[in-house]
């Protein structure tokens, strides 16, 4: 082109505005100083649309939700009311309607209300949306149209963690007997019949009460009373977790002001006050049970303030939410979505009680068991001859020490590791006990994982034969089973292979490569699975080399039909739940006790 021609196509250049990088940050905060996590997804108001986000980050949104149950969108683009239904909408199996209300609320749009229309000087107790119903939402969306001048935040609190704070006998007494809810429905007084019932037909009310199995009376002066007996603890349908779960406190008298209890009491009768809670079997709950309850969220609690803009999506069930005393305007908007029925789904009920009954089993965390359970790792794995040699590391966070890791010493088969020949290793290499070196390669890989992934306590590499060789093909695990379904969407490959890992920057570059997956395929290397709990990490490694196997034989098959995205997605929620795989890690280390018995010497009594 000559010089002449290249001015005259500068010349009709159309100039272009310069498109800011619009990327979002992944943050993971421990909200409290029990270290309970929730995510944090900033997008630093470039403009992103929060509905063109979700649009395109669904597999990223499920895995983060399926995981810490709490997720604050802050720094998005977002519109009116119909903008914020279209978001909730675009990651829920159905809208819902705020049926049964316990609390004043203003419809705004189809499916969006108003936040709880409470006077701004009082708090709001926690809470998880219509656990006084059998009947509830699995997800309840919240966006801050506009933070209040100060206060009115909305403190969440991790009901499996509320549930494990409130003393044994207290849970027992509430889990045999549940929680009774008696409403007295008054024309003037709190919220009508009319409008709790979305009908003026006596009628329909009785239909309605008869049809959820609540007793119901009419008394004098169109006044309606009712009591409906429901849950006080529910397992959680993906974590297999038992979660505190009833709205007792909240109803409960003892919840006013002592003005207010007094007025009500001589005004109506404390049989007639409009709402009351009482044990199952209609037993009074003690001043002590009241205040354990409210302790108990009060230490749970996590706070973060409110800026305008902001959406917070919670697992219902995992999560309650409250509110803060404020001052100025303030407004949030509430949709809720993913219905969950307690009573009527069979199959529902059936996992409920397996998981109970499986919830009863005791799983020590001191120290002697936790070594225990780690070397009893070891040989499982040799067992499932998913070692290979000296070769292979297996680290576990000690508890309490957030710098140093337990892993096998350098030179024994995974045969031969005991409790008592584990060694501990610092984020440095230093062995602080142990009578062994550590793997050099071992050391990097594992260090750096820890850092990386502080939510992480249990790592497992092998170089087990199938995922090894299938790793080596540079491919990710197609759904080809049932098993394979576990890894959909929660996998990732290290697409390169520089011989051993022999240095901490490389340690970190599969940590990058890692994501926020848990499980790791190495190229021409092996495999890596990481998790919270050991349990988890170890099972995942078992069903990565079965899944590698499945694919390989798949691929000489030819023409094999995969499963359909959303039935993986659906199918990995169901048998990948910690609590599942910790079933099958105890099948696993019974196996592997019998198989060496000398194993069962180093059982802590």
């Amino acid at each position: 082109m000559k010089n002449q021609d290249i001015l005259q196509s500068l010349k009709r250049t159309v100039p272009r505005p310069v498109q800011r990088e619009r990327t979002v940050r992944q943050e993971i905060v421990r909200g409290n100083e029990h270290g309970t996590p929730y995510v944090l997804l900033n997008a630093f108001n470039t403009g992103l649309q929060l509905r063109e986000w979700v649009q395109g980050n669904k597999a990223q949104l499920d895995k983060l939700y399926r995981e810490y149950g709490a997720i604050l969108f802050r720094g998005f683009a977002i519109g009116d009311e119909d903008d914020f239904q279209q978001i909730c909408q675009l990651y829920a199996t159905r809208m819902l309607d705020y049926a049964e209300p316990s609390t004043p609320r203003t419809k705004v749009g189809d499916k969006v209300y108003t936040s709880t229309e409470y006077p701004k000087e009082r708090a709001i107790p926690f809470h998880n949306e219509h656990s006084y119903t059998s009947t509830w939402p699995g997800k309840i969306w919240f966006y801050c149209q506009e933070s209040a001048a100060s206060g009115g935040e909305t403190p969440i609190a991790d009901s499996s963690l509320v549930y494990r704070l409130i003393p044994a006998a207290i849970r027992e007494k509430f889990e045999r007997s549940g929680v009774r809810y008696v409403r007295t429905f008054h024309k003037e007084i709190d919220l009508s019949w009319q409008k709790v019932f979305g009908t003026d037909s006596r009628e329909e009310v009785g239909q309605y009460c008869e049809k959820r199995g609540m007793s119901f009376q009419w008394k004098d002066s169109d006044v309606l009373q009712t009591s409906y007996t429901a849950q006080a603890i529910a397992i959680h349908p993906v974590t297999g977790e038992k979660v505190w779960f009833n709205q007792a406190h909240l109803f409960n008298l003892m919840n006013l002001d002592e003005d207010t209890r007094t007025s009500l009491v001589s005004l109506l009768g404390e049989e007639n006050v409009p709402r009351n809670s009482f044990l199952g079997d209609g037993t009074a709950l003690t001043r002590k049970d009241f205040d354990t309850v409210m302790t108990a969220y009060e230490e749970a609690g996590i706070i973060f303030p409110w800026e305008s803009g902001d959406v917070l999506l919670l697992d219902n069930m995992r999560f309650a939410h409250s509110r803060k005393p404020f001052t100025g305007s303030r407004k949030v908007l509430v949709a809720m979505s993913d219905p969950v029925n307690g009573t009527a789904n069979v199959v529902g009920n059936t996992r409920r009680n397996t998981a109970a009954f499986f919830g009863k089993k005791e799983r020590p965390q001191t120290i002697p068991w936790l070594r225990y359970r780690l070397a009893a790792l070891y040989r499982i794995l040799a067992m499932e001859k998913l070692d290979e040699g000296i070769s292979g590391h297996i680290s576990m966070k000690v508890p309490g020490r957030e710098d140093a890791f337990w892993v096998n010493p350098f030179g024994l088969f995974f045969e031969e590791v005991t409790p008592d020949n584990l060694i501990t290793v610092d984020g440095k290499g230093n062995v602080l006990e142990g009578d062994y070196p550590v793997n050099v390669a071992g050391f990097c890989i594992h260090a750096a994982l820890h850092q990386g992934r502080p939510d992480t306590h249990c790592i497992v590499h092998t170089h087990s034969p199938n995922a090894t060789l299938y790793a080596s093909l540079g491919r990710p695990i197609q759904p080809v089973n049932q098993t394979c379904c576990m890894f959909f969407e929660d996998h990732a490959l290290y697409d390169e292979y520089n011989g051993p890992v022999l240095s901490l920057s490389e340690g970190q570059q599969l940590v990058a490569a890692a994501g926020s997956n848990h499980t790791l395929l190495l190229r021409n290397h092996g495999t890596l699975t990481m998790a919270a709990e050991l349990e988890t990490a170890a099972i995942l490694m078992i069903t990565a080399e079965q899944a590698c196997a499945a694919n390989l034989m798949a691929m000489r098959t030819g023409n094999v039909k995969l499963v359909d995205p959303a039935v993986a997605r659906l199918t990995r929620q169901w048998i990948a739940n910690p609590l599942g795989l910790q079933i099958e890690f105890d099948a696993y280390m019974r196996k592997a006790e019998r198989f060496y018995p000398d194993l069962i010497q180093y059982k802590p009594l």
